[in-house]
């Protein structure tokens, strides 16, 4: 683990509970270090923007505390909150401004001097693909422009940190395949944390996850970590062939002790190896096989290694622990 002093990010013991009798989030600890991409997971209501605006400062804590560069954020700690980018959930501008006249207000409150100002509103403005739409009135925008105009914003004053709440909500192919491809570029300089309900972008751009489910933090590791937890060796291959060769093939499959399951449907193969004997090996055996019968492999995926399943399993256990995890030890 980083030293505090290298952390992005720091909670412990976060909890918020609203009006005495809403627990939102119970007991987060977590660390987010330089150039890490953080997706936080979880169903609705589990406490995903809570746990955003507690690092932001715009809550109170009921206990705990989250440090932002090495200090305690609160709501007055205006100066931690300038080296943070945010886009909340479906951003809302004033319709009677333009992206120039909004982005010029946004960079005022900031205090930044005209000569900086101006060519970092003309630089944001064609990097996020704007220009064409500079002098539109923001009440005619798509959803996609919106969410474009609320990533300029964002990086406005150059911040250290993003903070991107849902940030491919409601966005159409296009728009959805341009942000991503905005976060992976700005990942190589930035850190982020981005709240998503979409794991296949969580799956492409992340490297870190932290999964909430009704207010609790059940798993914060790497991506791999999250995904190489949860079901291992089992795979789908599309193959194609003579039925008579197929099937003579799934047979001799089926005799053999490592291949723990052998599933056949149409022209898919579904497989599941032991994990005493390296999966490398066995697939060799597969191939070889299939190739022998003259069996062609058109595809191959891993099944229960990608970040959907691997979350849904995840929820899903600790969902059936209940109350026993408060008694059980980690370990067991």
């Amino acid at each position: 683990m980083a030293d505090d002093a290298e952390l992005v990010v720091e909670t412990q013991h976060l909890t918020k509970i609203y009006q005495n009798r809403q627990i939102a989030l119970n007991d987060a600890t977590l660390t987010v270090e330089p150039g890490c991409v953080l997706g936080l997971l979880g169903p609705n209501g589990a406490g995903k923007t809570t746990f955003l605006r507690l690092i932001l400062g715009l809550h109170r804590p009921t206990a705990g505390w989250a440090k932002v560069f090495g200090r305690v954020m609160t709501p007055n700690a205006a100066d931690l909150r300038r080296r943070i980018g945010y886009i909340p959930t479906n951003p809302q501008f004033p319709k009677g401004m333009t992206p120039i006249t909004y982005l010029d207000y946004i960079a005022r409150l900031f205090g930044l001097p005209a000569d900086v100002r101006k060519p970092k509103l003309a630089t944001l403005i064609r990097a996020v693909d704007l220009l064409p739409h500079s002098g539109d009135s923001i009440a005619h925008f798509s959803a996609g422009m919106t969410a474009r105009l609320a990533v300029a914003a964002s990086l406005l004053n150059d911040p250290d940190l993003l903070i991107w709440d849902e940030p491919t909500h409601g966005l159409d192919i296009e728009a959805r395949r341009s942000m991503l491809e905005l976060i992976k570029t700005l990942a190589a300089e930035k850190t982020l944390i981005l709240s998503s309900h979409n794991l296949t972008d969580v799956d492409e751009v992340c490297n870190h996850a932290a999964v909430l489910n009704k207010g609790q933090l059940i798993f914060h590791g790497t991506l791999q970590d999250l995904k190489g937890r949860i079901r291992r060796n089992h795979y789908e291959l599309d193959i194609d062939g003579e039925q008579k060769a197929i099937t003579k093939c799934v047979a001799a499959l089926r005799n053999l002790a490592d291949f723990k399951q052998v599933l056949l449907r149409q022209r898919r193969l579904e497989i599941k190896l032991t994990d005493e004997v390296p999966n490398a090996a066995l697939l060799a055996q597969l191939f070889h096989l299939l190739g022998e019968n003259k069996v062609t492999v058109i595809s191959v995926r891993t099944l229960g290694m990608q970040t959907e399943q691997a979350y849904l399993d995840l929820v899903e256990r600790e969902e059936s622990r209940g109350f026993a995890r408060l008694y059980k030890d980690e370990a067991a």
